[in-house]
Order: structure tokens, then sequence, then C-alpha cells
């Protein structure tokens, strides 16, 4: 949400447009976004929920803050499979136009969900109702299509970042890493789907070589892998604002998750944005971003790396 409202911010950048940003519960928000003079945080009271609970937690949230409030457009910039139709039905006899956002991968990632059947029924069956919306708006890499029967507008929205954040001026961390060359970097959570155990296979291949892994922990036994891996240090995710410095910090910019939006990472993104060559699996759109698609094969990794780095 941070990265997605920078971007926002960047590519809207008049000053006298603002956002209200809604909140349930009690999140913590970033300073620096509030700090920014055109986010106002409306917070609302709501228990924990997940599920058909969050729609109906999310449609109550809505209507409370429509009751105050006269906005031109709402717009969903989380789960789509829940809050979406939550929002749905907290608009209804208002007359806001009401926006969504999806990618395709909303409706495949169930093939990877420990209980397929289920996340096949909220992503392919709720998650539907997005369509139902005035507007979906859907990213350039990794987009959808609507189907015959949705009344929506689709928008396809440009993937980008904040270009005076992540630029090859920011200052380099300069601690991130031990080694002064033969540097990678790679951004995202320790498990399979963002492929931890492929950068353990070519983290071996390339023993020169000093890999740095930033992200929270989603497979123990994978970090635990990597914890005793000999070139690779992992390192808890880190301040928004912090991570311009990682980039400009690396040689290379390695990307294995094997499931993001069309293929394109916000990593890649950044890494591409911030000067620096990126190597990322061949998958979806990648390679009309980065510098290298690459198949998932350590030994191509391997091989990709260690010629970048030469």
């Amino acid at each position: 949400m941070e990265a997605y409202l920078d971007s926002l911010l960047y590519r809207t950048r008049d000053a006298d447009r603002t956002f209200d940003l809604i909140v349930v519960g009690d999140p913590e928000i970033p300073a620096w976004l509030c700090g920014t003079g055109r986010i106002s945080v409306q917070r609302y009271e709501g228990a924990r929920s997940t599920g058909l609970d969050r729609i109906r937690v999310t449609a109550a949230v809505v209507r409370q803050y429509l009751r105050l409030n006269d906005p031109v457009e709402l717009r969903q910039i989380t789960q789509p499979r829940w809050h979406a139709p939550g929002i749905l039905l907290g608009t209804i006899g208002h007359h806001v136009r009401v926006c969504t956002r999806a990618s395709a991968s909303l409706f495949e990632e169930y093939r990877e969900a420990p209980s397929p059947v289920r996340a096949w029924l909220a992503n392919n069956a709720i998650g539907r109702s997005i369509f139902l919306a005035n507007a979906v708006y859907t990213p350039k890499y990794g987009g959808i299509d609507l189907p015959v029967w949705a009344p929506a507008d689709l928008v396809v929205e440009e993937r980008r970042v904040n270009g005076d954040r992540f630029s090859p001026d920011a200052r380099p961390h300069e601690e991130l890493f031990s080694q002064s060359t033969n540097r990678v970097l790679t951004v995202g959570r320790i498990s399979r789907r963002k492929g931890t155990d492929l950068l353990l296979a070519v983290a071996e291949r390339v023993p020169d070589a000093e890999f740095v892994a930033v992200g929270p922990v989603g497979d123990e036994d994978l970090a635990a892998a990597v914890e005793g891996a000999s070139n690779i240090t992992r390192h808890p995710p880190m301040d928004y604002l912090e991570m311009p410095s990682l980039y400009t910090d690396c040689d290379i910019v390695l990307s294995v998750s094997r499931l993001e939006w069309g293929g394109v990472s916000r990593a890649m993104l950044e890494g591409m944005a911030s000067g620096r060559p990126v190597v990322a699996l061949d998958r979806g759109c990648a390679r009309e971003v980065v510098d290298e698609a690459v198949p998932d094969d350590p030994d191509v990794i391997a091989n990709t790396i260690q010629r970048a780095l030469n």
C-alpha cells in the first residue's frame, strides 16, 4: 500500500489534489505519507476479520464514511476479493464512482494456495464481483480483460515507481553488504512463491558473489537454509524510504519470484529506476522490463549473474 500510494502521488503531482485514506482498525500508517499534506487518514473501528466477515466490515465502514463525506470516487487499493465486494455493498444508494483494482493473478493464484478449492471460490466467484464496479483498474503488466457481461470501464494503469525517489542518485546504504563488488540484492518474502529455494541454488553456484535477501519470513525452513548459506545474508524488511539506498548499494538486482502481476515485481521496477541491472525469471511481461529474463533454472541464472558481474 505504501509503495502504491507513493507512486499515485508521483503520478498525480497536482498539489491541490488530495486523498482520504480509509483505514479500518489501527494499522500503522507511515508518518511520511501523512506529512505530504495530500493524504488524510480516516480511521474507523472494526474487528480484525477474514473472508465474508471482511466484506461485511468493509461495507459498514464505507457506509459510515459516506454519511459524512461526499467523494467523487472511491478506489479499492487492497485485497479485491474481500474489500471490493464490501465497497460495492457499502455504496449502494450513493452517487459515487466506484473503482476496483485487479490483475490476472487474482484469478490464477489459487493453484499455489494451501486450499486450492477454497481459494478458487474466493478468487473466481467472489473475486469477480469487481467487474460490477464503475471502473476496474488493471496493471499494464499482468492485466485482465473484462468479461462480456461486465458494466465496468477498464482502465489500464501504468505500473510506475517514484522516479524522484528511486534513482541512481540515491545515497547507497553502505552497510548492507560486506564486500565492495559482486553484490547481488533480492527483495521479497522468504518463501517458495518468491523463489527463495531458487536463490539458494543460485548462490551455491556463484560462491564469489555476496547475496543479500531483504524481506519478511514466510517459510521458516527456507529462512533457516538462508541463514546457513555461506554467501547469503538475510535482512528484515526495511523502511520504505530507505529502499532506494538498497538498490544503489548493489551491483545486480535478482528477482526469482514465481508469482507476480504479469511477471513484473515492484522490486524489478525499483531496481531499473535505480539504474541497476536486473535479472528476473522469464514470466509474463518480465522481458519487456528487465535487462535479462531467464528460465527457472539455477545454472542459467548463475551463468547470467556471473556474466553480468564480469
